[in-house]
């Protein structure tokens, strides 16, 4: 694997920057580093100025390259007591509530996994109908791949597991169609799909959001764009949505942490503070 410096790694930031006003800057440094090699390696590119001026005069490369380089969800119906959290206690909860205009918005999007996750639980609760959902993509592959649903076997063993830890009403398989080497989520779940081409700064954001999911993706950003993000997402929810992040991920730490009260500390359930205006 080719071996990026500092200034190999800021270079290639900045072309992406120029020419696509996308900042990868915001990437946690040694991670990026790391992903930047390792996609030069699978796409058998040997030199820099190679990469550089594919990225620079090549849209569609360059969109299949940022989409590679986003870290993808590993499974479904990851962290099963999660989503059990949304069945059982969230959803029920404002049941009453839900209209048309119920908005939830998972900021980035990359293999629909999370996705198609939650248009399951809502499926199941007879909510899918009641809420609009809006999925932001960074890139035109990965709606691509969205929407063509397909799971891979060893995806499609850990996810049923995990369904069945989560106690769905169904069985697993009653959402995906089998193949010889991977499986098909049922695309039909997600037909009513908002999807919403954004960048990593999330313009074209949706208002009055009620929920928000972003879970595994703040641990890839440096403090300052994850203080970025924390704020961009605060101002989009409605005065008592609520923020999902990953299970290992705080913001406790974050400058506009106080801006969120914590929900539920063992799934990492934040609530947007109200603030008095007096």
């Amino acid at each position: 694997m080719i071996e990026l410096s500092v200034v190999d790694t800021r270079t290639i930031c900045r072309i992406v920057q120029e020419k696509h006003q996308f900042d990868l800057s915001g990437f946690a440094h040694t991670s990026l580093k790391y992903r930047l090699a390792k996609l030069m390696a699978q796409y058998k590119i040997q030199e820099l100025d190679i990469l550089l001026a594919k990225i620079g005069q090549d849209d569609g490369f360059f969109d299949s390259f940022l989409h590679d380089l986003l870290v993808p969800s590993t499974e479904m119906f990851r962290d099963p007591s999660l989503w059990r959290w949304l069945k059982e206690g969230y959803f029920p909860s404002i049941k009453d509530k839900m209209t048309g205009n119920y908005k939830i918005w998972l900021p980035l999007c990359v293999d629909g996994y999370e996705l198609h996750t939650l248009t399951i639980v809502l499926k199941e609760l007879e909510l899918l109908d009641k809420v609009k959902i809006i999925a932001g993509v960074l890139t035109n592959k990965s709606k691509e791949v969205i929407e063509e649903g397909i799971l891979p076997l060893k995806k499609y063993e850990i996810s049923a597991e995990n369904y069945k830890r989560y106690q769905g009403q169904a069985n697993f398989d009653d959402y995906v169609a089998k193949h010889d080497y991977y499986v098909v989520r049922d695309r039909s779940l997600i037909k009513n799909v908002q999807f919403i081409k954004q960048n990593n700064l999330f313009d074209h954001a949706p208002g009055n959001v009620k929920l928000i999911l972003f879970r595994n993706h703040c641990i890839y950003f440096n403090p300052s764009m994850q203080e970025r993000v924390l704020v961009e997402l605060h101002h989009n929810l409605s005065a008592t949505g609520l923020f999902i992040i990953g299970a290992k991920e705080k913001i406790k730490n974050i400058e506009s942490s106080d801006t969120y009260d914590l929900i539920d500390e063992g799934e990492s359930v934040y609530k947007k503070k109200f603030v008095s205006k007096s």
